[in-house]
């Protein structure tokens, strides 16, 4: 009863509405802004984060692209894949640095993108090519490097990302690094199949990324990470954690899909954003604790707090005062209503209640009044604020926002979308076909298809890479995503997304793309390009066979003595020329490409008849011919061998066209060169005679199947041997003994001539040595060895040479090195300094075939030659008169001035031998005197002419 006393007086009714009428719900007020504030900074939170992540993602596949862009590049450059097959078939020291050194001069240039630490070569023949911080390679992860090897080798990516490595290279100072591996193939030959040769690895430096992601700054005690598909940290804060395995968690059961959660970590509530990596199975993580989220909603909590210990305190104040104050808080009610009313009252007006009846009431009600206003005011300017920071975030992001509903077919574009347009604010509608019509026509069909896929719920979200018409009449690239909003019925009825300026980024991508098929220097295809050109006509020729097409191959002849006499730049500036050439001299519809170093490709299309494809090659035949200027007004004549090769079922592949007009131009050159070809079956079957000749000359060195034959050089003075020429034959299994006629241009050809060259001077040389040791008095017996053109390039050639004298006990006056005028002139600066070599440690030098080639005198002089050889062209031409031609007058009589000894060769008759010896020439060989003879029959002649036996020793 005392309850409902005290409250029937309006005192206690005014107290006991106030509380209900304003504190409580300013309380709910207060939580239901606080929380309300707490979730949209939350979902600010995480929609910011996903955009950071995912432009950080954008940056980082860019970065990725540019490496493997880069390994396109070197994978293209036939110069390196040419240089590892040359280095895995040649089986010296010399070859192997050379190409070292030229594989490194081609992968130094490369070096220049920002992170790249190295560039390695890994050949199957264990060559190891590397550029990079460091030049010492004497350590590497063979396993590593095995391991990725076979890890590429299946795979179908054209470059394969391993993630977070230890460097291969164990002295670099990068210890982990991101790898990028692509195996290099070649074509066998014999089998036609591809065949890896090489693994070609780049390695990009993990402190690059951790400088660019550690900029990155998402708040107090937030970070973030990126993890590869093996599960290991590529960054982290905390150094020593990169290269570790990430701890697995729950939330991460959807690797490849972008998405936002809140899970505890360690007892404290985090806001997790996840963004995955598609081409390579990387993703980026963020990790946001929620009080630091929490720290922006904390002054509202303050405010609420506030504002309810002075609510508490005003109800207070006007229980005390209401019974004192009438009149007067009646009037300031009313002039407070008059001042709000001419909006001159300061919102921090209170007034003062002196009463507990209704006035009383009416000045707290007034009070209360300003006090939900002031409220109000400040929820509003908070608003003002929070929508200025997302509108400032953006703009911050650059991008376009559009909203599109799909009932009224109303839309929306916000100011930087008109801005990327080139148009104000109020320049464009909001009718969804303005917006439409201004996409590329190329683009439309694929716009629609993407939208048509995510309102059918075939995709999770709109994302569409399209061109956008700008005011100024330009298109320009925009990267365009967006999800739909659906109602009960999963209808689609609103879509909101942005738009994303990527014009510059799609440019720099056709750069790339241009620069990888296309050569550098011409501006023609290359390799890749033209492949995939010829790839496209054959299959065309397949559905419409009613025209021909053609591939010919066009070789510069002598491009190589131009580079080597005039510079690289002269040959450079060749290049350019017949390039431009080439193009004004073809139709449109032809297709030009070059290979690489002096090596052109032509695709001719709609031929009528093979004539078509004749004329075109004789017509660049005849151009090529005249003479041009180049740079330094240099006047260079050059001329051209071509190969044609004409289209047919029967090819199936464009490496098989290129290989049949390859071939088709080493046979118009094996015929003179400056001419073309046309290919036939039995050029291929010639190249697989000579692949199996060469296959057995491997297998007869490998084996002893070589001979030495000696044929004895006789003193036309005490007509006593005086020595033996060292002649090759090869003892067969099937064909018996051969001659070198028949495989020694192979023998040159492949390099073969150098190890089986060694082998001949070892085999000579132990030979003499028997034979001097068993017959003391022919201990003057010299031996005659011949040296060819490649065996100049074997750096290490004099050093052997010394050493097989060393082991067999023979003085260097024992052997003579016969050389001829076409080996010289081929390599004259590393003939000359060979030569000079073995002169100073006492060999003899003697030039074979002199007079048959260009017979330069001042050969004779500049490689101090002891001997010259008279051809046998000239000594057949004596006849029974007894009367030499003039040349070897003049050659014999040159001989004695120079002080220079002549050995005639090919003396088949008396008459010959008689006019020789009377012409005052040294000594003579040939088959009046003895052929060519094996070790046993040598030797027999040998005791004849000393008097013995056969099989008696001295």
């Amino acid at each position: 009863m005392r309850w409902l006393r005290l409250y029937s007086k309006i005192a206690n009714k005014f107290i006991v509405y106030l509380i209900f009428l304003s504190v409580i719900p300013l309380l709910i007020l207060g939580i239901s802004s606080y929380h309300i504030s707490q979730s949209t900074l939350q979902a600010e939170a995480q929609r910011y984060t996903l955009q950071l992540l995912r432009d950080q993602r954008d940056y980082l596949a860019l970065q990725l692209e540019q490496v493997e862009a880069l390994i396109a590049n070197i994978s293209g450059v036939e110069a390196i894949l040419e240089a590892i097959s040359v280095a895995g078939a040649a089986s010296d020291t010399y070859t192997q640095l050379a190409t070292q050194a030229h594989i490194g001069y081609i992968l130094n240039n490369y070096l220049n993108l920002k992170g790249l630490v190295s560039i390695d070569i890994f050949s199957v023949n264990g060559n190891h090519y590397h550029v990079g911080d460091t030049l010492d390679v004497s350590q590497v992860d063979a396993t590593t490097v095995q391991r990725i090897f076979q890890a590429a080798i299946p795979s179908d990516r054209l470059v394969l990302w391993t993630g977070v490595e230890r460097n291969v290279n164990l002295n670099s100072s990068e210890k982990q690094v991101l790898t990028a591996a692509k195996v290099l193939w070649r074509v066998n030959r014999k089998t036609l199949d591809r065949e890896p040769i090489a693994l070609l690895l780049a390695s990009y430096s993990i402190n690059n990324l951790y400088d660019q992601f550690h900029r990155i700054d998402l708040g107090e005690n937030a970070y973030l990470q990126v993890i590869d598909q093996h599960n290991r940290l590529i960054y982290h804060p905390d150094r020593t954690l990169i290269g570790t395995l990430s701890n697995p968690s729950s939330w991460r059961a959807r690797l490849d899909e972008d998405w936002s959660l809140t899970a505890t970590i360690n007892g404290e509530p985090y806001t997790i954003s996840h963004v995955a990596v598609p081409q390579n199975g990387w993703y980026l993580e963020s990790f946001i604790p929620d009080r630091t989220l929490a720290a922006g909603a904390a002054p509202i909590q303050r405010v609420t707090a506030l504002i309810l210990l002075v609510c508490f305190g005003m109800v207070a104040l006007v229980a005390t005062l209401y019974s004192r104050h009438v009149v007067k808080p009646v009037q300031a009610v009313i002039d407070g209503f008059k001042r709000l009313r001419d909006e001159r009252l300061d919102l921090n007006t209170r007034l003062v209640v002196n009463s507990q009846d209704e006035i009383g009431e009416l000045t707290r009600w007034f009070n209360l009044f300003m006090e939900n206003l002031q409220a109000q005011r400040t929820a509003e300017q908070a608003l003002r604020e929070s929508e200025e920071r997302y509108s400032l975030a953006v703009r911050g992001a650059n991008d376009g926002l559009w909203d599109w509903d799909l009932r009224r077919q109303q839309l929306y574009l916000s100011p930087r979308f008109k801005e990327m347009l080139g148009y104000t604010e109020n320049d464009l509608g909001n009718d969804p076909i303005e917006w439409l019509s201004r996409i590329h026509p190329a683009d439309r069909c694929h716009m629609q298809d993407a939208l048509t896929a995510h309102l059918d719920r075939h995709a999770p979200y709109f994302e569409c890479e399209h061109r956008l018409l700008h005011k100024d009449q330009h298109y320009f690239w925009v990267l365009s995503r967006g999800l739909a909003v659906r109602d009960g019925n999963d209808s689609p009825y609103r879509m909101a997304g942005s738009s994303t300026d990527i014009d510059r980024r799609k440019q720099s991508e056709e750069q790339l793309r241009h620069q990888a098929l296309h050569d550098t220097l011409t501006g023609l295809p290359n390799r890749t390009a033209f492949i995939d050109y010829l790839r496209q006509a054959i299959e065309r020729h397949k559905r419409f066979s009613d025209r021909m097409y053609a591939v010919l191959f066009l070789d510069l002849d002598h491009f190589k003595l131009i580079n080597d006499t005039q510079g690289h730049s002269a040959g450079d500036a060749l290049l350019i020329a017949v390039t431009q050439c080439l193009r004004r001299n073809i139709r449109a519809i032809d297709t030009l490409a070059r290979l690489g170093g002096d090596e052109f490709v032509l695709l001719l299309e709609d031929l009528n008849d093979v004539r078509d494809a004749l004329q075109t090659a004789d017509r660049l035949l005849g151009v090529l011919a005249l003479p041009r200027v180049l740079q330094e007004q240099q006047t260079i004549t050059i001329s051209a061998s071509i190969g044609i090769t004409l289209g047919s079922p029967a090819y199936e592949t464009p490496e098989q066209l290129l290989r049949d007009a390859d071939i088709a131009m080493y046979r118009a050159k094996a015929l003179g060169k400056a001419r073309y070809e046309l290919f036939d079956i039995g050029m291929r079957d010639q190249i697989m005679r000579q692949l199996m000749l060469e296959t057995e000359l491997k297998r007869a060195l490998e084996v002893s199947e070589f001979r030495l034959w000696y044929q004895p050089i006789v003193s036309m003075i005490s007509e006593e041997i005086h020595g033996f020429e060292a002649l090759l034959r090869w003892q067969h299994p099937e064909r018996g003994l051969l001659a070198p006629g028949e495989f020694m241009a192979t023998l040159e050809n492949t390099g073969l001539i150098v190890p089986l060259g060694l082998w001949i001077l070892e085999e000579a040389c132990r030979q003499l040595a028997d034979w001097r040791r068993c017959y003391p008095s022919a201990a003057s017996l010299k031996i005659s060895v011949n040296l060819s053109a490649r065996q100049f390039q074997h750096a290490l050639f004099v050093q052997r040479a010394t050493a097989i004298l060393a082991d067999t006990g023979l003085p260097a006056s024992a052997l003579a090195i016969e050389v001829t005028e076409t080996a010289l002139i081929k390599d004259t600066e590393d003939a000359a300094a060979m030569l000079k070599q073995l002169r100073n440690l006492g060999f003899e030098i003697h030039m074979d075939d002199f007079g048959t080639g260009y017979s330069s005198l001042s050969y004779l002089d500049t490689f101090q030659v002891d001997a010259i050889k008279i051809d046998r062209s000239f000594v057949s031409r004596i006849t029974a008169s007894h009367e030499p031609p003039g040349l070897i007058k003049t050659l014999v009589a040159l001989a004695k001035e120079m002080r220079i000894q002549t050995i005639a060769e090919g003396i088949e008759t008396a008459e010959q031998w008689d006019c020789l010896k009377a012409q005052g020439c040294h000594y003579g060989q040939g088959y009046y005197l003895s052929r060519p003879l094996a070790p046993p029959a040598a030797e027999a002649l040998l005791q004849a002419m000393l008097g013995l036996e056969p099989g008696q020793i001295e």
